[in-house]
């Protein structure tokens, strides 16, 4: 008989791995960060539990890797052992002293269990990740004199500033404002006559502190002081309704509700340490306080807004039929296509129908026929029976003209009156033969949701893609208290799951959407000031430099214009789209108009290397507003894509999805079939190739 000593070290080595792996195959690894994120300069506390241990717990040794997302350095933290709840079970915590000059952005970290006696590693598992950030310094204790203001009320504030750090921070500028930058320009669209830069008057911003200096770890108090002055917002003039009343328009506007900026820079503006929402207040004229305004949390800003009688029937009466329901899933269609229906009949009568014929017609958009033919003959039904029909009714013609078609369906004995109608939108466009769309922010996508969508129904390819991670817009709403970095990275994460079902309202599938992370608010300054990798700009919200999300298209993608300008192309290049869309480069959004910017620069350089074709069509959506910056050079002709009332109702329902961004405003303010938009209007960029570096 062999003892263990006389075996061949081969053979030992052997007998090793096999006990381990014995040893480790029933283990279950359980565990993650303390917190989703951490400062640098703090310790990251990790906890694991393992189960299915037998024998001495002692026997294993339990160790933390933990690496930066995309490089091969770790960091290998021993793990100490915790009193266990359960037998079978031990469970570990260990603290990572995270570097003060470690790189921001995310961090894995993967549990490895070793067997102390064999030496070997019996067990891995990669947990949750998390992330460091950078936080310098933050607002705290942000308070306004009142809730009620009279237009031109002197507003007061008082707050108070916390340095994080072990450093002194000087020359602090301190700033209230009654708008929200940074998605609103600093400056006005006049500069002055020696073509300096003037700020934007609508900012009424007012400098509470200039050249403030904070200690390391302190707090410095603004006691109460006057910030600014109630305004109501611009050009708000609300239709007030009375009861029964007719509608009227009110020189003065009724109450509202309204909330104000403070932000904390360097002295230059060019670093932005912290920025809150203040709580929200009523601005009010001082004769009236009526009608009751609701704020953002509620369905309709007023009372008055309420309609008791509109959303009671979706469609008018008549454009639908009990005896015919149709599969209204494809409704939009190219030139060319087949036009099939899926519809189900039913006797809704007492008495038994037979030989019924089914017909259908197409009614061009002035309501002319221009096809008719019979679907279906010898209808046999009893009362209370129903039949399918699947047919294709109709191949268009190749030339057919873009445009709202009506599909009529009726159903009767031959020649007598139909016992049953029905009426049904589908709309033409001419589609391209691959779609990519890149927008700004979750939500944004809503724009191209009729594009989107026929390309879905007609079978065409389509990705999406969304820049940033939204982790500043609403994020105060959502937690109902001031965000931190966790709060917002995390809250970026609630806008990308929207976005997600959002699009899956409208057909596309999570696969065939990305996300590259980069900050929200924060695009405008990676593409002037931040240009190279080694030089990234720190988002005030995220507190990071690198993207510290784990489900993007490139976890820790720096945030400088270069990396950000190759990952498009990258993306471009891949799929290879025969249409581009994304935002209009003239847009009063700091995050929009800069990502039409990224997007144009990426196929401008793919056509330089041959990667990109010159006839690859470019489109952007309509600007919603300007800021104080250069206009484009660009030439553009609209471009519009039709839409059938079902499809103008699937893009609708998208924005109630967005319950972060007012969805249930949204919600509320629904439209019947009749008030529904059948287009959607956009900008072919006729000169793309053109102009190249025309704003760096």
């Amino acid at each position: 008989m062999f003892t263990r000593k006389s075996l061949p070290f081969w053979a030992s080595f052997a007998l090793l791995l096999a006990s381990s792996r014995i040893l480790g195959a029933d283990l279950v690894i359980e565990g993650a960060p303390a917190d989703s994120g951490f400062n640098v300069g703090s310790v990251a506390t990790i906890r694991a539990s393992i189960r299915g241990i037998t024998g001495d717990p002692s026997r294993y040794a339990v160790f933390a890797e933990i690496q930066y997302v995309g490089t091969t350095a770790a960091a290998n933290v021993q793990m100490d052992r915790q009193e266990a709840n359960e037998p079978g079970e031990a469970r570990y915590e260990t603290g990572w002293l995270i570097p003060a000059d470690a790189p921001t952005g995310l961090y894995s970290v993967i549990i490895r269990v070793e067997d102390r006696t064999a030496r070997t590693v019996i067990a891995t598992k990669k947990l949750r990740s998390f992330a460091a950030y950078k936080k310098l310094l933050r607002i705290i204790d942000l308070k306004l004199g009142k809730t009620y203001y009279n237009p031109g009320d002197p507003i007061e504030c008082e707050m108070s500033i916390e340095n994080l750090t072990d450093r002194d921070l000087k020359d602090l500028r301190v700033e209230f404002s009654n708008a929200n930058y940074p998605w609103i320009s600093l400056y006005s669209n006049s500069p002055d006559q020696a073509g300096t830069e003037k700020e934007n008057p609508d900012l009424a911003i007012k400098v509470l502190r200039g050249r403030l200096s904070l200690a390391a770890h302190s707090t410095v108090r603004i006691p109460t002081m006057p910030a600014g002055r109630a305004a109501f917002t611009q050009g708000s003039q609300r239709a007030v309704m009375g009861a029964g009343a007719p509608e009227r328009h009110e020189k003065v506007p009724p109450p509202e509700v309204d909330f104000y900026t403070v932000a904390v820079w360097n002295q230059d503006r060019t670093v932005l340490y912290d920025m809150q929402f203040t709580p929200p207040v009523i601005v009010r004229p001082a004769d009236r306080d009526v009608p009751k305004p609701y704020g953002r949390a509620f369905t309709h800003p007023y009372n008055s807004d309420i309609d008791f009688t509109r959303y009671r029937q979706f469609y008018p009466p008549g454009l639908i039929s009990p005896a015919i329901t149709l599969d209204h899933s494809r409704t939009l269609y190219r030139p060319g296509d087949k036009v099939r229906i899926v519809a189900v009949l039913k006797n809704t009568s007492r008495e038994e129908w037979k030989g019924l014929e089914l017909d259908g017609g197409i009614l061009e958009p002035g309501g002319k026929s221009i096809q008719s033919t019979n679907i279906l003959s010898r209808i046999n039904l009893t009362p209370g029976e129903s039949q399918t029909v699947e047919a294709d009714v109709w191949t268009a013609p190749a030339t057919l003209p873009s445009g709202v078609y009506s599909l009529r369906l009726s159903m009767g004995e031959p020649g007598a009156r139909p016992k049953a109608e029905t009426t049904a939108e589908i709309a033409f466009n001419r589609l391209p033969a691959s779609l990519l769309v890149l927008c700004p922010h979750e939500d944004d996508e809503a724009s191209y949701a009729g594009l989107i969508r026929a390309a879905v129904e007609a079978g065409v390819p389509v990705r999406v893609v969304i820049f940033t991670g939204g982790d500043v817009g609403e994020c105060e709403r959502y937690y109902d208290q001031p965000c931190g970095p966790n709060e917002a990275r995390e809250f970026g994460l609630v806008r990308m799951e929207e976005t997600a079902e959002a699009l899956e309202h409208i057909g596309l599938t999570r696969d065939k959407l990305m996300f590259l992370g980069l900050p929200d608010g924060g695009s405008g300054s990676i593409w002037f000031d931040h240009v190279k990798a080694v030089n990234p700009f720190l988002s005030v919200y995220l507190a990071c430099d690198h993207a510290p999300y784990e489900n993007v298209v490139k976890p820790n993608l720096p945030y400088a214009r270069e990396p950000v300008v190759e990952l498009v192309k990258q993306i471009i290049a891949s799929f290879h789209p025969a249409m581009v869309a994304t935002s209009h480069p003239d847009e009063r959004h700091v995050d929009h108009r800069t990502t039409g910017w990224f997007v144009i620069k990426a196929c401008q350089e793919l056509l330089r290397e041959n990667h990109l074709g010159p006839e690859t069509e470019l489109i952007v959506d309509r600007a919603y507003g300007s800021g104080g910056f250069k206009r484009a050079p660009f030439r553009y002709e609209t471009v519009r894509i039709e839409l059938s009332g079902e499809a103008s109702a699937l893009a609708r329902e998208m924005s109630w999805i967005y319950q972060s961004q007012d969805g249930n405003l949204a919600e509320g303010m629904r439209k019947t079939y009749l008030e529904l938009p059948r287009h959607e209007d956009h900008l072919r960029v006729l000169d793309w190739p053109e102009h190249a570096g025309w704003n760096e």
